[in-house]
């Protein structure tokens, strides 16, 4: 699992790239602001994308560098 679903300290929801220790992205948005629900859809699209072939992910997901 490299994505996980996150609450800030002003309660809203962010979806967290493991890896590099940073919020996600996806085509240029930063995934921070969001809902519970929509954080936990994007982290749950995000992981499924990283266990199949690459470049084969449902969400394009890439980490804020």
């Amino acid at each position: 699992m490299r994505f996980a679903a996150m609450q800030d300290p002003c309660d809203d929801w962010l979806v967290y790239d493991l890896v590099v220790d940073l919020p996600a992205e996806i085509q240029g948005r930063v995934l921070i602001g969001l809902t519970r629900d929509e954080a936990e859809q994007l982290t749950d699209q995000a992981n499924a994308g990283f266990g199949g072939p690459a470049g084969n992910s449902p969400v394009p997901l890439a980490s804020v560098a």
